[in-house]
């Protein structure tokens, strides 16, 4: 039912209403109305506030690397092959394995006064373990002429850049657990090596020829932690 002002005082100057039952009518109504109003403004302004203002907050990860080194000697026109598989530990003392750089070096230390360098040939085949492999990103192969190092890269966990984050709504325990997965980065990493020696022309420069090469493998796992703070 709507009450305009000119029905209310329609019933208030009416001879035949009792006058005193429509002044509780209308008392009952202000008052319901008087109620409402400060339920909804007083009572439950909080509460409505909350629902309409959604929590910022700030997601920073921080990076703990760990580094392994092993090194091989290669004879020229072979393949070996080495493997890396991040310690069981550093799942359960951090939140993710982010990424993993691998570093290839060498010199040349073969051959008659040293030699040219050798050329070496890497690839890490995309198995053996789960990163995310598709990742645009990813250098999962190189090569090297002139004994400058070959840097390969690989995203494990999916997603992870290692920038800061800024998320609306949830809360630190959710938010938290979306960054936590020790299931990325479980498994063997291989990456093979390949050589093919400069031999030097005997008749010209006497001496031993080059037919291997030592090649130096540095394996650098990131991990990270998540700190998440209200802004």
């Amino acid at each position: 039912m709507i009450l305009s002002d000119e029905t209310i005082l329609q019933d208030l100057f009416s001879e035949d209403a009792p006058k005193k039952t429509i002044f509780a009518l209308y008392g009952v109504v202000m008052l319901m109305m008087s109620y409402h109003a400060l339920i909804y403004f007083v009572v439950d302004a909080e509460k409505i506030i909350a629902r309409n203002d959604v929590q910022e907050y700030s997601v920073d990860f921080l990076e703990n690397t760990s580094i392994s080194t092993e090194s091989r000697v290669v004879v020229d026109g072979e393949s070996e092959t080495l493997e890396f598989t991040a310690d069981e530990n550093l799942y359960t003392a951090f939140n993710g394995f982010g990424y993993l750089e691998i570093t290839v070096s060498y010199a040349e230390t073969g051959g008659a006064l040293g030699g040219p360098c050798d050329t070496v040939s890497v690839d890490i085949p995309p198995t053996g373990a789960s990163a995310d492999w598709q990742h645009p990103s990813n250098i999962l192969a190189g090569n090297s002429d002139d004994c400058s190092d070959i840097n390969l890269y690989i995203v494990i966990f999916e997603g992870y850049n290692g920038e800061s984050l800024t998320i609306a709504g949830g809360d630190p325990e959710e938010i938290t657990s979306q960054w936590t997965n020790n299931e990325y980065g479980s498994g063997t990493f291989s990456i093979n090596l390949n050589v093919d020696a400069t031999s030097l022309n005997p008749n010209e420069i006497p001496g031993p020829q080059d037919d291997d090469e030592e090649i130096t493998v540095t394996w650098s796992a990131h991990f990270f932690s998540v700190v998440v703070e209200e802004i």
